[in-house]
């Protein structure tokens, strides 16, 4: 995947930490967008499941985690796996999970 096929707007945001007064709503990570990169897992991959996997290719941001959800349209990509490509700090790929 290409850094110049970032073509699609993301939104970005991280699920509310476990604790007593947590209000349940995802917290925008800073800064809330970014252009992305995303491609399907190949299909030959499935396992039966109604789960997509998708790889996601976006700019570095520290807040990115596994507990991540990336907004694409109408869509949700839940981070399942971060890598900071070349432990650059430039870049990210993630492995992303969306429920069918």
């Amino acid at each position: 995947m290409q850094a110049g096929r970032r073509r699609h707007l993301v939104a970005l945001a991280n699920a509310p930490q476990t604790s007593g007064d947590s209000d349940g709503f995802y917290s925008p990570c800073t800064p809330a967008t970014a252009f992305a990169a995303i491609e399907p897992v190949q299909p030959g991959s499935a396992d039966g499941t109604r789960i997509q996997g998708h790889y996601v290719l976006l700019p570095y941001q520290a807040d990115v985690t596994i507990d991540t959800r990336i907004l694409w349209g109408t869509r949700e990509l839940f981070v399942k796996a971060v890598q900071n490509v070349e432990n650059r700090n430039r870049e990210l790929r993630c492995y992303c999970e969306e429920a069918i």
